[in-house]
């Protein structure tokens, strides 16, 4: 016999009642997650811009990293910022005259329309330098990031020994070729004081480095038959560091040679790709020996550089 409860209800009947309650739960779930499925949105695809406190600070994260870049020329984007009179396609200040005012995304008139919002952005918005990994701690707005990555003295450069692979800021090249590579992959001199080199006049190049701070050098040697040998120095350093002033003597017989040329600024061994084509110091074929080899005298003077220069 079925019991009963307080309100008079049998246990069947709540129990049947207790079924058909999970029943709707289970269907009510099971719909609002098939709509919740139809209601999602495809990932954009576009670039975002989010914003997050931190304290009385917003850090903007942004998803990418190109989007302050001109879309004309790939630069990082400086005040002034046009944009074309319909469309608001932007364009940076040189693309603007180089494109002939006209806009590559539409084809239409791109005059002197500022695109405030964005520059407004570009001077707001602080962002890490892109040598973060080499050793630069600099934060700057977006506006300076072009001019400081073309000056940042942490700009990569490469170990000039053959087969490796080491790349970071220069110094931490110096310390690495001297901690990695054995002494005599290297000719080791000092600023200031004269110091012999001998290469055979057919030999491609030579490592020189300075004993102190470890500066590297690369002396490119390149041989033309019937002319003599073309021959550079060139500093391991990124490429807007001014060059070094130094001189090279040379000497056949009774006759002598002197050289003076400045460093030119390399951040790796690309110097090495075919024949030199600037500050280039010919030393001609009477100065190669009978054995075949060239005999030299460098002296490297940074002290010096600046005096000359003014």
């Amino acid at each position: 016999m079925a019991r009963s409860s307080s309100n008079g209800d049998s246990d069947e009947t709540i129990r049947s009642r207790s079924k058909r309650a999970r029943e709707d739960e289970r269907d009510f779930n099971f719909d609002a997650l098939i709509g919740a499925e139809e209601e999602e949105e495809e990932p954009n695809s576009e670039p975002q811009v989010h914003e997050q406190q931190e304290g009385s600070h917003v850090v903007v994260t942004l998803n990418d990293p190109e989007l302050f870049d001109c879309p004309i020329c790939y630069e990082p984007l400086t005040i002034p910022v046009y944009q074309c009179d319909q469309n608001g396609h932007i364009a940076c200040f040189s693309c603007r005259t180089k494109i002939n005012n006209k806009c590559p995304s539409c084809s239409n008139f791109i005059g002197f329309n500022r695109c405030r919002a964005i520059e407004k952005a570009l001077e707001s918005i602080t962002t890490s330098c892109q040598n973060l990994q080499y050793g630069c701690k600099k934060s700057l707005t977006f506006d300076k990031k072009g001019p400081h990555q073309k000056a940042c003295v942490y700009s990569p450069c490469s170990c000039p020994r053959l087969y490796c692979n080491f790349v970071s800021s220069a110094k931490q090249v110096y310390r690495h070729f001297t901690s990695s590579h054995e002494i005599s992959a290297a000719s080791r001199f000092k600023f200031n004081n004269s110091f012999p080199v001998l290469l055979n006049a057919g030999n491609n190049f030579r490592v020189l480095q300075e004993k102190n701070d470890g500066t590297l050098f690369i002396l490119k040697n390149h041989y033309v038959e019937g002319l003599g040998n073309l021959v550079t120095i060139s500093c391991i350093q990124p490429v807007f560091m001014r060059g070094i002033f130094y001189e090279l003597v040379t000497k056949a017989k009774e006759d002598s040679l002197r050289l003076h040329s400045f460093t030119r600024s390399t951040p790796s061994r690309q110097v090495l790709d075919g024949p030199p084509k600037t500050g280039v110091l010919l030393i001609p074929r009477d100065f190669i020996t009978s054995d075949g080899q060239l005999k030299m005298d460098i002296c490297i003077w940074p002290k010096l550089s600046s005096i000359l220069r003014n």
